[in-house]
Formats: structure tokens, sequence, C-alpha cells
């Protein structure tokens, strides 16, 4: 997961020159006149949005974001425009990624794009594989995908994303570097185009053209730029529809896949109206993913303020959780913990929202003992941006109080008042909310979802998102979905003078955040039960816990001014349920053959409530995974890229117990 950056030298010019291809980054000639040359001028993309300004969104793709040139351009070109689409989602696939301090030092080229360029460096990753999701300003997503462009687009969710409308091949030359114009690569990009799609690039090499004819694209030369006597232009064609239903009756339907029940029925909705019944960090971060899409969206709690439940201790810390191997689950909280930081850092500077990035320390005592973290596995697979182990020295001399053992350091990491960022969710202005007020019933009717709440009319609504946690199994909709009930007892304790100087967030077999007005969070037991009774005995772990954690015992103290009690939601395999809610009583049907064979194969899709969405089942993690979960859910919702691969949304999917159930014989 951990991404290797691109290896450069600096050319007496100042260009950037890739030693592994032996090639330069951009044209020696004038970069700037040259992207505009063969990409935006070629696509004819001014044009366009003028002509498709009604649209909701335009989709880019890339092959070789490199610079980010191309992609800076693309920017100021939108953001001078008055008539264009709602929104631009750029989809950019990079394997080497520069670092940081060299896209600075190239961007220092380009004075005129310098407003486009501190934007997008404010949150630029350049260390960990998967999609990096960059939200900007004047509705612009900036999607990143590092690593090889093959597997990247071979777990995109194609069949749940839209078309991209406009292709830019900008890999180094076919010459040094052949894999990235493939015919098997080409045919990617084809299946990820639409009729209407257009596509350009510099490279007029036979290979190129006889790749993008084979993979159905129309191709032509055209003016090139500079010196170069010409530049490629492509196209995919209208279908011959004779040809078309010729080979549907040859060959029959498009192969189903491995799993069918991830692909998603399509879905049309007749406006633009969602309700998320729950005010937590689900609910909250659904509701205003939604909101920032133009979607009016109404928030449905039975509590009287958001943020009452589980997400509503004083503080949260804001880590990744970690993972010895490589897998889907671990590339899901790598990626939603770098989102979560990026949304977390852009909302403190434009919102009110009360963030410590004060870094977290993670004692080995606070992790699974039958499955302990090991130093050379982890150091493969993550960034020291991400984390790094610390001796028992340096771990203390970051905290600011001595402690009892070495720790794991996330530098970027730190805590959180969840309240407040609810509250800043929840205060966009397309947003309504709704208090003490309790949903009763769940109906569809015709293409709309039916509401029935306590002390309200019946809200009718597009969409529904289900994110009141352990409570989502009322709704005969999901009584079969298995939630855990997870007890928890925060302690909050007075500050003293040693106890004030402590600088992160510590964890061991109990957290203990820094102070804050006067107090020490101490959090949290854990317990499978649904008991909000307060116990003193979990006040004593609490205490006893917590103090562990230092190499003085007496460094906190036992003055306790407060206990709150709370029940977070989880499931057996510890991985939050995402995606659109499935009707598990029609997939029981629709797959029964598994049970008699596991490894039995389908002709029919999933089968899902229409306009119905799940967010719920974080456990202790929902600081890190609910902001990229939403953003997911948002992106389904209303028809854009995905930031999550197949793999990960499988992994998320609320169908994966009743799969595993089936092949189990159960």
């Amino acid at each position: 997961m951990k991404i290797e950056n691109a290896k450069i030298t600096w050319l007496e010019s100042g260009l950037p020159y890739s030693t592994d291809f032996q090639d330069i980054y951009y044209s020696r000639e004038d970069a700037i006149a040259e992207s505009q040359h063969v990409f935006l001028q070629a696509n004819r993309l001014q044009q366009r949005w003028e002509q498709s300004s009604d649209i909701e969104a335009f989709h880019i793709g890339e092959l070789g974001f490199g610079s980010g040139l191309n992609f800076l351009q693309v920017m100021e070109l939108w953001q001078s425009m008055n008539k264009r689409p709602a929104r631009l989602h750029y989809v950019a696939f990079e394997k080497y990624p520069l670092k940081a301090e060299a896209m600075q030092r190239i961007h220092q080229h380009w004075p005129d794009l310098a407003n486009q360029s501190t934007e997008l460096l404010e949150q630029y990753t350049d260390h960990s594989e998967g999609c990096h999701r960059l939200l900007l300003a004047n509705g612009i997503t900036l999607d990143l995908y590092f690593g090889d462009a093959h597997e990247q687009l071979n777990q995109r969710m194609a069949d749940a994303c839209p078309a991209m409308q406009c292709w830019f091949l900008d890999g180094f030359s076919p010459a040094n570097n052949s894999q990235l114009w493939e015919e098997s690569l080409m045919q990617l990009v084809a299946n990820c185009s639409d009729e209407g799609t257009t596509l350009s690039t510099y490279s007029v090499a036979g290979k190129v053209r006889s790749a993008l004819k084979n993979a159905g694209f129309e191709v032509s030369k055209i003016e090139g730029f500079g010196r170069k006597r010409h530049s490629l232009f492509a196209s995919i064609p209208a279908p011959n529809t004779e040809a078309v239903e010729s080979t549907a009756d040859d060959q029959g339907l498009a192969p189903i896949p491995d799993s069918p029940w991830l692909i998603l029925p399509k879905q049309q909705f007749a406006g633009k109206n969602a309700v998320i019944i729950g005010a937590g960090l689900a609910g909250c971060s659904s509701a205003y993913s939604l909101a920032q899409r133009g979607w009016k969206v109404t928030v449905v709690d039975a509590e009287p303020a958001p943020a009452s439940d589980a997400s509503g201790n004083s503080q949260l810390a804001l880590r990744c959780r970690l993972f010895n191997a490589a897998s889907p689950e671990a590339q899901f909280f790598l990626n939603a913990y770098l989102f979560a930081l990026r949304q977390f850092i852009h909302l403190k500077q434009h919102a009110a929202l009360k963030w410590n990035p004060c870094g977290v320390l993670q004692l080995p005592n606070a992790m699974n003992k039958r499955n302990p973290l090991q130093l050379e596995k982890l150091q493969q697979l993550y960034s020291e941006q991400i984390v790094r182990l610390l001796s028992e020295a340096d771990a203390s001399t970051e905290a600011g109080i001595p402690l009892t053992e070495k720790a794991w350091f996330f530098p970027s990491g730190g805590a959180v008042d969840p309240t407040s960022l609810c509250e800043t969710y929840l205060a966009h202005s397309n947003i309504n909310c709704l208090f003490s007020t309790r949903i009763t019933d769940l109906h569809r009717t015709d293409e709309k979802w039916q509401v029935d709440a306590s002390h309200s009319l019946p809200i009718d609504a597009d969409v529904v998102v289900i994110a009141n946690s352990y409570s989502a199994t009322q709704f005969s909709q999901c009584a079969g979905l298995p939630l855990l009930s997870l007890r928890g007892q925060t302690s909050e304790i007075t500050a003293n003078e040693t106890s004030n100087k402590l600088k992160s967030v510590v964890s061991g077999s109990r957290t203990v955040f820094p102070a804050n007005a006067g107090r020490h969070l101490l959090s949290a037991s854990y317990a499978n039960s649904s008991n909000l009774e307060k116990l003193a005995a979990d006040t004593l772990e609490n205490l006893v816990g917590a103090a562990a954690n230092f190499a003085d015992t007496d460094t906190l103290s036992e003055d306790v001014v407060l206990d709150r009690v709370s029940v977070r939601c989880n499931t057996p395999d510890r991985m939050p349920l995402v995606g659109m809610a499935p009707n598990l009583e029609m997939m029981r049907t629709s797959y029964s053959e598994l049970a008699r064979n596991a490894r039995a194969k389908f002709g029919s899709t999933g089968e899902y409530y229409p306009g119905l969405y799940l967010n719920v089942a974080h456990g202790s993690n929902g600081l890190a995974s609910c902001p990229l979960s939403a953003e997911f859910l948002a992106s389904l919702i209303a028809k854009e890229n995905l930031p999550l691969s197949r793999g990960i949304a499988g992994r998320l999917n609320a169908t994966r117990f009743l799969i595993q159930d089936l092949k189990k014989q159960r």
C-alpha cells in the first residue's frame, strides 16, 4: 500500500527528468501551450461545457498525472467559465507520483497557475496507494489513483460509475513506457467510455493507434504542437444497432462476474431529496456529502441534538486502523484515514471545527494480542507519514510525559470534538434537521420512499440513508442485518499540573486525551451489551487502564468529574455496512444454490431496495471511516466516479454475511 515515488533528476534547464523512463515530464518548448493544444483544445472542452451546462457532472480521465499540468489547466478553464456543468470530476492514474516537494518546485515555473497549484498542493498526498479523493473549490473533485493503472481500472466499479466523457493519455513515450499504452489497457479505457467519449494524446505511434482502434475508438491524426507534425484524436462512435443485436443474439448477455450480488441495479430518481435517519457521525457526514452535491437533505433523529449517542463523547481520536498484510480492508482504512484528515483540515479552515492535530501514540497493549503488529510488515505497507514506531524515550518526548513503553506514532492524527464535527456538517444550507423525532415506518410508493415519523407529517424522499447504528434493525428492510451492540463507558477526570503537559493522544488499554477545558477524557470500556447503566467497575477500570500508560502511576488524578455510557454498533467482521440496502430475502432465494455448491455460477445480479442505503456499524473507527463512506454513498447516489474499488465495496456490502452463510451451508 506504500507507493514508490517517481525518481527524477533536474536538468540544467530546470526541467524534471524521469530516470526510470529516460524522458522529460513536459515540453521543452512551451509546456502550457502544448497542454492546451494537445488536450484541452483537441477535446473542445470549452465548447462542450458551454453546450452541456444543464448536465450534473462532466468526467475526465487521465493516464499519467505526472506534474498535474493538464489538471491545473482544466481547473483554470473551469473556474473562468460561468456557463458549464454543475460539477467537474477528474479521474487520474499515476503509478509513480511525484513527491510534494518536487511538485511544488515544478509548479513554480507556471506562475499563472499559482492559485490552482496552491489549492491542489494543500491536499496532495504522495505516499500511499489507492484512490485519493480531493474535494476542491467550484465543484471540482479530483480522484487520484496511485498504483498500476491496469490494476486500478480493473478494480474500478465501472458498472456503477458514469462513463468518462473525455480521456487524456499523457504517459511517458510509448518507446520508454510501453505498459501504459498496451492494448489491454486501452480496452479498459474503452470500457470506461461511451458513445461520444473523446480522447487525445501527443503520441501517434502505430502501436498506440492500433491499440485504440482495436478497443473500439475511431482514430485520426490532427495537427501537432510545435515541431511535432501530428498529435492524435480518437472518439467512440455511435454503435451499429444491427451489429449489436446480432452479437447479442449469437453470444447472449454479457457474462456475470464471480460476485454478481455486487452488481448494483441502475437508479433513477425523480428529484434530489434525501432523508437521513440518524444524526451521529455516519448520518451527519452522509447529509453533508449529499448536500455538497445540491441535494436537499432532511436529517431525522430521535434525540434532541446531534451526536447524542455513540458519537457524543467529548473527544474522539483520529488514527489509521493498521493491518499486517495488504487487503481491501487495510486499503479502505488507509484511504479513509487520509480522506478524513484532508476534510478536517479543510473544515477547520472554513468553519468552527474543533480539530486538534496533536498526533496519536498507540501503545502495544492497545493492539490485538492474538495478531500483534509486526514492525517489518508495517514498514513495508505504510509510509512513515502514516505511522512509525518510536522508542520509549522518543514516544515520551512526543507525549510530553514519560510513557511505559515504545509506541506506534501517527504524526498527522489527532483529536476531534465530534459534536462540533456533526454541527459543522449540519450547518450546510441544504440540510434541515428534525430532532426528537422517531421514524416509525419506511415504505415505498411509486418512485418515492415515504418516511413516517412521530410528531411530523410523512416525508417523501427519493433516497433514504439508514444511519442510526444498531437501531437500523427496527426497520423490516434491515431486520436480517448482523448488527452487534457494544457498550462503552468513558470517564472524564480533572487535569493536574503534571497531566497538563500531555501533548498527544495516548492509547493503551485505555485512551487518554490531552487536557481540554481542564479535563482529560479516558476512553473506553468495551462489552457485548446494550446496558446504559453507569458502572463503578468500569470507572475503576478506566482509571487503572489510563494510569498504566504512564511511567509514573500518579501522573493522572483520580478525580472523576463525569462518566458517560453509550452503545457502539459493529459487525462480526468489524467492517461497517455501507452501500445499497440488499433485499436479503430475495438474495437468499436467488443464490440458494450456493448452499449446495459454493462455486455455483449465476446469471442474475443483486437484489436491492431502490433508493435505500446503509451507513452503519463503524464501531470504534467511525471518526476515520464515516467521511469516506459518506463520500462513497453520495457518489453512488449522484452517479459519479466511486472512490472505492470493487474489492473494498464488497467488504462493505451488507450481502457479504448472507453469501458467507450460504457457502458454509448455514
